[in-house]
C-alpha cells in the first residue's frame, strides 16, 4: 500500500508541475483579452498624434531637433503615463468594486499571483502600444528623409517609464480598492510629470538628470549637437533614467504583495525583499545620474560611459560647390547644401586671392552644450570649417514665430563668415575689424544700412558700431550704420577693388592680430 502510493505521487509531480505554467499562461490569455487597455488606446493615440507627433514636424529634418520636442521634453511619457495610471489602477481596484475581495481570498492560489497576471496583462498592452506608436512615428520620419539615426536609448526610456506608471497605478487600485483609485491614480500622473517638466526646464546637473522629462541631457533645443549624425546617442543618462524607472515599477509592484490577503508569510517576506531591492535599484539610478557631466558628446555618466561611443560615425560627405571651392556637408545635411553654397559664393569673391582665404570648405559636428564660433578658419591651405549645427537653418524652426527664410541664413552666414575672416574669434573684434568685416559685407550684397539689424538677429553675435558705443562688446539693441566703424568702412569701400585688395594684401595678418586701428585704414 506504501509503496502504491508512493509510485502514484511520483507519477503525478511532472504532470502538477507543467500544470502551474500552463495554467499562469492561460490567466494571462484570460487578462490580456478582458483588459481595459484596450479601450483607452485610441484616445492616447489620438493624443500622442496632436501632443507628440504634429509639433515635431515643425522642426527642422534632423532627429536631435525632430525629437527634441517628443524624446527630449518626454511627451510620449507624458501623453501615456497618466492614462495608463489610471487604467492600471482601475484593472487593480476590480475585486473590490465587484465584492469578490472576500470570494476570491479563499481560493488554492495566492492572490499575488492572479493580480501579477493582470498588472502584467495591462502593462503588455501599454509597453506594446507604446512601442508601436513610436516605431510608427520613426518610420515616419525616415520616409520624409529626417538626417540620422533616432534615439532609440530614449525610447527605451519611454517604454519603461510607463510600465513605471501602470506598476504605481496598480498598487493604488490594489490599495485603495474604490471606483475613485483611478482617477486618482490619472491625477497623480499629470501632477508627476508637471513636476518633473517644470524641474528639468532649470536644472541641468545634478540628480535631476533622472527625471524622464529634462531635456538638459544630450538634447539642445537650440541645435548645438549632432547626436545620430557625427556622433552617437550617447546611453550614460538613459540607462540611468531606466534603473530609476525599473526601480520604482519593482518596488510598487512588489507593494501590493504585502497585504495580508496576497498570501503567505514567505511570499509576503518576498515581497518585503523585493520591495527594498526595487528601491535601492531606483536610489542607484539618482545616485548615477547625479555624477553626470557635459562633454562635447554629450551629457556622461563616468561610471557607465564606454569611450567607444565618443567615436564618430564614419559618414560619406555630399558636395558642392561655391566660387570655385567645394563645399561639403555630412548627407544627413544634403537638404542644405544648395542653400549654403549659394550663400558662400556670394562672399567668398571678396577674399579670393587674399593671404587665408579658405581652399575648400567643410561641415563639422557642433560641440554638445558649447556656443562655439559657429564658422572658423583653420590650416594651410586654409579650410572654412562649418557647424551647421549651430545655426538656425532654413525652413521649419520648431516654436520659432515663423519658418527661416533662405535670405535670412544666406545673411547671417555671410556674416559669420566675414567674422572669422578677419580674425574676431567669438568676440565682437576691434574697431578695424568690425570697418573691414562691414566691407565684406558688402561687397557680398548686404548694405550697411542693412546690417546692425542682421547682427541685432543673429544670436549669440555682438553688433558693433553706436549701439555698442563704438566699443568691443555686445549690444543691446540693432543701431544705425553710423559712428567711426562706419565712416572708415564708407571711407575704404569708396577705393578702388584694387586698391583694397593690396592693402589687405600687405595687412591682413595684423588685422587678424588685433595691432591696426581706424586711424591705419586708408
Amino acid at each position: 500500500m506504501t509503496a502504491a502510493t508512493a509510485a502514484t505521487a511520483r507519477h503525478r509531480t511532472p504532470g502538477a508541475v507543467r500544470e502551474v505554467p500552463l495554467s499562469a499562461a492561460r490567466l494571462l490569455r484570460v487578462e490580456l483579452r478582458r483588459n481595459t487597455m484596450p479601450w483607452v488606446l485610441p484616445l492616447i493615440a489620438a493624443l500622442f498624434w496632436f501632443d507628440s507627433y504634429r509639433p515635431s514636424t515643425s522642426a527642422e529634418a534632423i532627429y536631435p531637433l525632430r525629437t527634441f520636442w517628443n524624446m527630449g521634453q518626454g511627451h510620449t511619457i507624458i501623453d501615456f503615463g497618466p492614462f495608463v495610471a489610471g487604467v492600471a489602477a482601475w484593472m487593480g481596484s476590480r475585486e473590490g468594486r465587484r465584492g469578490l475581495a472576500d470570494l476570491v481570498a479563499v481560493t488554492a492560489r495566492p492572490r499575488w499571483v492572479a493580480q501579477f497576471a493582470t498588472w502584467a496583462a495591462t502593462a503588455i498592452w501599454a509597453v506594446a502600444a507604446y512601442l508601436l506608436f513610436v516605431t510608427v512615428m520613426f518610420a515616419i520620419y525616415a520616409r520624409q528623409g529626417v538626417g540620422g539615426t533616432p534615439p532609440w536609448w530614449w525610447g527605451a526610456v519611454g517604454a519603461t517609464a510607463v510600465i513605471a506608471f501602470t506598476s504605481a497605478g496598480f498598487a493604488v487600485g490594489v490599495y485603495w480598492r474604490s471606483r475613485f483609485a483611478a482617477p486618482l491614480a490619472a491625477f497623480g500622473g499629470f501632477l508627476a510629470m508637471a513636476m518633473s517638466s517644470q524641474t528639468g526646464f532649470t536644472h541641468y546637473s545634478g540628480w535631476t538628470m533622472v527625471l524622464p522629462t529634462n531635456s538638459n541631457s544630450n538634447f539642445d533645443g537650440n541645435g548645438l549637437a549632432d547626436f545620430g549624425i557625427f556622433y552617437r546617442w550617447q546611453p550614460d543618462v538613459p540607462i540611468a533614467r531606466i534603473m530609476f524607472l525599473a526601480g520604482i515599477a519593482v518596488a510598487a509592484l512588489a507593494l501590493t504583495g504585502l497585504p495580508a490577503r496576497a498570501g503567505g508569510r514567505w511570499l509576503r517576506r518576498a515581497a518585503v525583499v523585493t520591495t527594498l531591492a526595487g528601491l535601492a535599484l531606483a536610489a542607484t539610478g539618482v545616485s548615477l545620474a547625479s555624477t553626470a557631466r557635459p562633454t562635447a558628446h554629450g551629457m556622461i555618466i563616468p561610471a557607465l560611459h564606454d569611450a567607444a561611443n565618443d567615436a564618430p560615425i564614419p559618414y560619406s560627405p555630399v558636395c558642392g560647390h561655391a566660387a570655385a571651392i567645394q563645399v561639403c556637408l555630412n548627407p544627413a545635411y544634403r537638404h542644405w547644401l544648395p542653400a549654403t553654397a549659394s550663400a558662400l559664393g556670394a562672399i567668398l569673391p571678396e577674399v579670393t586671392g587674399l593671404p587665408g582665404a579658405p581652399a575648400r570648405a567643410i561641415q563639422v559636428p557642433a560641440a554638445y552644450g558649447n556656443a562655439s564660433q559657429a564658422i572658423t578658419l583653420r590650416g594651410r591651405p586654409a579650410v572654412l570649417r562649418l557647424s551647421l549645427g549651430q545655426l538656425n537653418l532654413p525652413g521649419p524652426c520648431g516654436f520659432c514665430a515663423g519658418p527661416v527664410r533662405s535670405g535670412l541664413f544666406a545673411r547671417e552666414l555671410r556674416l559669420l563668415f566675414a567674422h572669422a575672416f578677419v580674425g574676431a574669434g567669438n568676440q565682437p573684434g576691434s574697431q578695424l575689424q568690425q570697418a573691414v568685416q562691414a566691407v565684406l559685407l558688402r561687397g557680398a550684397g548686404i548694405p550697411f544700412a542693412a546690417q546692425p539689424e542682421l547682427m541685432a538677429s543673429t544670436e549669440n553675435f555682438p553688433v558693433p558700431g553706436p549701439a555698442s558705443g563704438g566699443k568691443n562688446g555686445p549690444a543691446t539693441a540693432p543701431g544705425t550704420a553710423t559712428g567711426p566703424v562706419y565712416a572708415a568702412a564708407g571711407r575704404f569701400a569708396a577705393l578702388p577693388a584694387a586698391q583694397r585688395h593690396a592693402w589687405l594684401v600687405a595687412h591682413l595678418a595684423a588685422l587678424r592680430a588685433g595691432q591696426l586701428t581706424l586711424e591705419d585704414l586708408p
